[in-house]
């Protein structure tokens, strides 16, 4: 005489497909797992907005102070305290706007991961309650449908991104202060400006590259198999 076992609920490696009526008296907790998660995860997306922001509030908090300082000081010439001052406060400017630009970087990727975890735990919901899959693919679509600029203009969305915008002052600020430099160490100003435009031109296209480079790592790591 064969035992009987009870039915169990589909696991993770299983072909059938969730829905929390195989749950059984484990319904309730499949749902305080899930909505547990699904609030930690939007938790941790507020957390790096409000990062982002504060990040960005300091730098372009520091922005205008040190050119107000620069203002202040006012004495134009070649003489070496003009140019050390001027000089330490763009290069202060200058790395704060780096660093500023990375950790802004690193965040964008953080919330978009968390967002795209999000958009899977979504398809969770409507994999265990199929009548619930029509009202959140209406969601994601009209969340998917919102876009700020056209594909031809694509290349300059980043720039609408916080750490875009930043990468942007940045480029200024160190183009600035290479020309001040070079002015400083008495190379004439036909010479010195376009030497500060150049690098900062340069410093642009390498913060563009530097992000194109690290969006296509996250993309390739957030798809991956075996990618949470």
């Amino acid at each position: 005489m064969t035992e009987s076992r009870p039915e169990q609920p589909p696991g993770p490696g299983s072909n059938e497909p969730l829905r929390l009526g195989a749950a059984g008296a484990a319904a309730s907790s499949w749902i305080a797992v899930l909505t547990t998660e699904h609030y930690n995860m939007q938790t941790q997306r507020a957390a790096t907005i409000s990062e982002a922001n504060g990040r960005a509030s300091i730098f372009l908090g520091a922005l205008p102070a040190g050119l107000i300082a620069l203002g202040f000081y006012g004495h134009p010439g070649h003489s070496a305290g003009t140019t050390t001052f001027y000089t330490l406060v763009l290069s202060s400017l200058a790395f704060l706007g780096v660093v500023t630009f990375i950790r802004c970087m690193e965040i964008s990727i953080d919330d978009w991961q968390f967002k795209i975890r999000i958009t899977r735990l979504r398809a969770i919901y409507a994999e265990l309650v199929p009548e619930l899959a029509d009202p959140l693919l209406a969601v994601a679509g009209a969340e998917q449908a919102v876009a700020m600029l056209t594909p031809r203009r694509k290349p300059f969305q980043r720039m609408l991104s916080v750490a875009g915008s930043i990468g942007v002052i940045t480029s200024v600020v160190i183009g600035a202060d290479v020309g001040v430099l070079a002015y400083g160490l008495h190379a004439p100003l036909v010479t010195a400006l376009p030497g500060g435009v150049t690098v900062g031109l340069v410093t642009l296209f390498a913060s563009v590259r530097f992000q194109s480079s690290r969006w296509k790592g996250a993309s390739a790591t957030e798809t991956s198999p075996g990618s949470i």
